[in-house]
């Protein structure tokens, strides 16, 4: 009976402990930029290594992460810069770029977020125009395909 009690108190404490205790997020800006990912990676990496001057520590194209150290203040900060392939709201390949800072506020992914998309307008120009909507077929009409085929005269 006793065991049975000091069961169901320790395991009410543990609920209760990891209803209360502080979560670690990982909280990440994005932000959707109306050009494919084979223009967006190039210009990520020299964004990142050229311009910022940050470390670059791993980077994979084919996964489209990559690694760096934010080093704009007294100790460098890890980050990651993720692009994902998507379509814009107009129907043009885009590319989502999600950036995380764990350890510092979110004003400085939305910087990084906003200069990148500054230097792809730079190196790119506006993005494409959408592609055009293909006008929808009419509808058919109620009587089609009702009545006689048509006749051809042959001629013998």
């Amino acid at each position: 009976m006793l065991g049975r009690r000091r069961f169901h108190f320790l395991l009410t404490a543990l609920a209760a402990s990891s209803w209360l205790a502080p979560t670690v997020t990982w909280a990440r800006t994005m932000e959707v930029a109306s050009y494919p990912i084979v223009d967006v990676w190039p210009a990520a990496v020299r964004f990142l290594r050229v311009d910022r001057s940050f470390p670059i520590r791993e980077k994979d194209e084919s996964a489209g992460y990559i690694l760096f150290d934010y080093a704009d203040g007294p100790k460098p900060c890890k980050g990651a810069l993720e692009l994902i392939r998507a379509t814009d709201r107009e129907g043009r390949d885009a590319t989502r770029i999600a950036i995380s800072i764990p350890d510092l506020p979110r004003r400085y992914e939305q910087m990084l977020l906003d200069k990148l998309a500054a230097k792809l307008r730079e190196d790119h120009g506006p993005p494409a125009p959408p592609p055009h909507k293909s006008e929808p077929l009419p509808a058919p009409r109620p009587d089609a395909g009702l009545g006689n085929p048509p006749t051809t005269n042959l001629v013998p």
